[in-house]
């Protein structure tokens, strides 16, 4: 064999050598990142270290989920630290513990979509609810307690001195006081000598034919006038009479808005009034013709007309919505209990009873 055919199977074999060597060593390499992955993942799952940071993820989750979920939170955390400060505050005591605990629950069932905010719609369709769930009960207890007090003699009316006797009963006075006391009540408290003066200042409006006694219309009209068609009825006819100005039984823009004869209200202008005004003009208003008639004026002022509702959720919002994102959190509502406790989203009863 001639030795250039030696050199080169020689170069063949070692360069097969060769070749064989960095398989080798390639194959060490990948088996030791396997080892060493095994070995790195079984320490994660027996020391339960997480694969990134849970601060560095919350802090940079700018998906809209994880944005809200952080807003949600805070507001909630908010809410508590707000309630808990109110709860240990010497001047407020139970009756702030039972407001926070009314206003929370409230909320909670008024947030429809469960978001932990209350949106103007929200708002608006709770107190709807509220408005219908009060005048429905409102139908039931004036017959009961009709029926209840209509008992000497029992004639389908009830007298001045019926309800009267029965008040009395209800505020923990025996019969023997109830049958000798004197008109002046003396040794009565003061809050309910003025209760029973407004008493018998509204026993006096809804006595439409008999001044001493009340059929149970009249009682329904005089202990909730708000459900009263009667009422309403006379409100309409009320209005017509004072604002009508050129006798057409029906009202225009002007009569409608005119601030002279319409009371304004202290915290508004007078050019606030006639524009809010004629805004109310224009939900009354239906057909659109340029007037109010009688039977437009009736559905206007009738409470259960959702205009009335919209109104009072828009006067909430506007009022507590410090930070004016267009919705309320639980801590605008508890900043505000006390106006949020006399509105309709809470006792609706009360509310209709300082307007009426």
């Amino acid at each position: 064999m001639s030795l250039l055919m030696l050199l080169q199977v020689f170069t063949r074999r070692l360069a097969k050598i060769e070749s064989d060597m960095r398989l080798h060593v390639r194959l060490r390499m990948w088996v030791g990142l396997a080892s060493a992955y095994v070995l790195f993942m079984g320490f994660i799952h027996l020391f339960h270290v997480p694969l990134r940071s849970n601060a560095l993820h919350s802090h940079y989750d700018l998906s809209g989920e994880g944005v809200f979920a952080k807003h949600r939170a805070a507001v909630k955390k908010e809410a508590e630290k707000y309630a808990q400060a109110a709860l240990k505050d010497d001047t407020s005591g139970m009756e702030a513990a039972k407001q926070i605990s009314l206003l929370t629950d409230t909320f909670k069932k008024a947030d429809s979509n469960t978001d932990g905010f209350l949106e103007l719609s929200e708002l608006s369709s709770w107190i709807t609810k509220k408005i219908k769930e009060h005048l429905t009960l409102a139908l039931k207890e004036n017959f009961f307690m009709f029926t209840a007090i209509d008992q000497d003699p029992r004639n389908g009316v009830v007298s001045w001195d019926e309800y009267h006797r029965y008040f009395l009963k209800q505020h923990g006075y025996d019969n023997k006081y109830i049958e000798k006391h004197k008109k002046d009540h003396k040794g009565m408290s003061r809050e309910l000598k003025e209760a029973i003066m407004r008493d018998k200042a509204a026993w006096s409006e809804a006595a439409r034919d008999n001044p001493d006694q009340l059929t149970i219309d009249e009682f329904l009209a005089f202990r909730h006038p708000e459900s009263s068609h009667a009422t309403i009825l006379s409100i309409v006819e009320e209005t017509i009479a004072r604002l009508d100005a050129d006798n057409d039984n029906r009202l225009s823009e002007d009569e409608f808005s005119d601030p002279d004869m319409n009371e304004v209200p202290d915290d508004m202008t007078v050019e606030q009034y006639k524009n809010d005004r004629l805004k109310e003009f224009k939900i009354a208003d239906e057909d659109n013709n340029g007037k109010i008639d009688r039977r437009e004026l009736l559905r206007y002022i009738d409470p259960r007309n959702i205009h009335h509702a919209e109104k009072d959720a828009i006067n909430l919002l506007s009022a507590a919505d410090n930070n004016q994102d267009g919705v309320l959190s639980l801590v605008e509502i508890l900043a505000q209990r006390e106006l949020f406790m006399r509105s309709k989203m809470v006792d609706a009863a009360k509310s209709f009873h300082d307007e009426f």
